[in-house]
C-alpha cells in the first residue's frame, strides 16, 4: 500500500487527525510501519521525519513566505509549543518523527497501540483544536 514519506520537503503546520511520535532507530520506524501497514494503513500517508533534514522541515517547513512565518510564530507562543519542542529534540538526538493519519479516536488508539509497541516515546494525537498528549504509563480505553 505504498512507503512512507520521508524528509518530504513541505511544511509541517499542524498535523490535524493525526497520532505523532518519536521512534528511536530507522529499524523501530521500518517495523513500526510493517505493523501499520498490516492494520491497513495506508504509508503513502505517513510521514516520516529524521537527522538535521527533518529537524529542519519541523522548525521552519519550508519557506512559505509570511504566512508560514507567522504560523510558526503563533504556534511558538501556543500549546503546540511544548510538542515542537520535544519533537525537535528528539530529531537533535538522532530520534525519528513518525506522523500517522487518524480519522477518528478508535482508529487513533489502534494507531497508538500499534507505535507503543514499538516503544514510541513522545505520543500526541493531533485533533481539530486540540492536542492529546498520552504518556507512557496512560490506558487507552477498550
Amino acid at each position: 500500500m505504498g512507503r512512507p514519506q520521508i524528509n518530504e520537503k513541505r511544511f509541517y503546520l499542524y498535523p490535524t487527525k493525526r497520532v505523532a511520535a518519536v521512534l528511536e532507530d530507522e529499524e523501530q520506524c521500518s517495523n513500526a510501519c510493517h505493523d501499520l501497514e498490516k492494520a491497513g494503513i495506508d504509508l503513502s500517508d505517513v510521514n516520516l521525519l529524521s537527522g538535521s533534514e527533518g529537524q529542519q522541515l519541523l522548525s521552519r517547513g519550508r519557506s512559505r513566505g509570511l504566512l508560514g512565518g507567522f504560523v510558526r510564530w503563533l504556534q511558538h507562543w501556543g500549546y503546540e509549543r511544548t510538542t515542537l519542542e520535544m519533537h525537535n529534540d528528539a530529531l537533535r538526538h538522532g530520534k525519528w518523527l513518525i506522523f500517522v493519519p487518524a480519522r477518528n479516536n478508535k482508529e487513533a488508539g489502534r494507531v497508538i497501540e500499534i507505535l507503543r509497541a514499538h516503544s514510541a516515546a513522545e505520543v500526541f494525537h493531533f485533533r481539530h483544536w486540540a492536542v492529546q498528549y498520552f504518556p507512557p504509563k496512560y490506558q487507552l480505553k477498550p
